[in-house]
């Protein structure tokens, strides 16, 4: 099993955000790029791979902590559908609690 050295969805977005045209990150810290860096954006990348924090972001957590709670998108999406098309709102409402509850441990 590969060790986990990056967040690569974390880190492909920092790297777009800073302008670089990176196509695909790998969790072992490869990063691939849509063409040959320039001297001053391989300078760029490795700033931004050196300033990389490999934490899952708060909406990562959040997901994780809703997941191991029992809240699935299946049982979201059955509340909602009982909420919208059955006027029974109790599921959606029981959901909505927990996750209120989620977030405010999280943030």
């Amino acid at each position: 099993m590969a060790t986990i050295v990056v967040n690569p969805g974390k880190l492909h977005q920092e790297l777009l955000d800073a302008g670089l045209p990176a196509i695909s990150v790998s969790s072992d810290g490869r990063v691939d790029y849509s063409r040959e860096l320039t001297q001053s954006e391989q300078t760029e990348a490795a700033a931004v791979i050196a300033a990389h924090s490999s934490a899952l972001t708060t909406e990562e957590v959040r997901i994780e902590a809703y997941l191991n709670s029992g809240i699935s998108i299946q049982s979201m999406v059955f509340a909602l559908w009982n909420k919208v098309m059955n006027s029974d709102a109790t599921a959606a409402d029981q959901i909505q609690a927990a996750m209120a509850a989620i977030n405010a441990k999280i943030n």
